[in-house]
């Protein structure tokens, strides 16, 4: 995102913000009933204790549960990192086969169009028979 004003001036601008929010919250705080607050409460209270469960939670071990598959220590993450290079690696060692067998397929056919040929093979080595397929052409 662009934004026209400098960076000397954004501590400026988000602590008037930040005043305002502030100012707003405070202004919201004195408008609520007794009511509210004893709901806001019990709300602060269930998100302090199910924080607390869920932090307990975490340091008992690393579960399936709470981790998932694809932590960075599990087998199944590790392989799913080395797979992609396994891969490339084999379809390049493919090519690689594919343009050799192409090649030699291909000087086969020369080699068998030149020994069916109407010429002798020594007529190929000659100069003058060379610039005469030049000419030609």
């Amino acid at each position: 995102m662009k934004t026209d004003a400098p960076d000397t001036l954004r501590p400026m601008v988000e602590a008037r913000l930040s005043q305002q929010v502030a100012a707003h919250l405070h202004q919201a705080e004195q408008q609520i009933t007794s009511e509210q607050a004893e709901r806001l409460k019990a709300l602060r209270l269930m998100a302090v204790s199910h924080a607390r469960t869920a932090q307990a939670a975490v340091p008992q071990g690393g579960t399936l549960a709470l981790l998932g598959p694809f932590h960075w220590k599990s087998w199944l993450f590790r392989a799913s990192m080395v797979l992609p290079l396994l891969l490339l690696v084999a379809g390049l060692l493919a090519l690689q086969d594919y343009q050799q067998e192409k090649f030699i397929r291909v000087t086969a056919d020369i080699d068998t169009a030149l020994l069916l040929g109407d010429l002798p093979p020594a007529a190929y080595a000659d100069p003058g028979f060379a610039r005469y397929l030049k000419q030609e052409r």
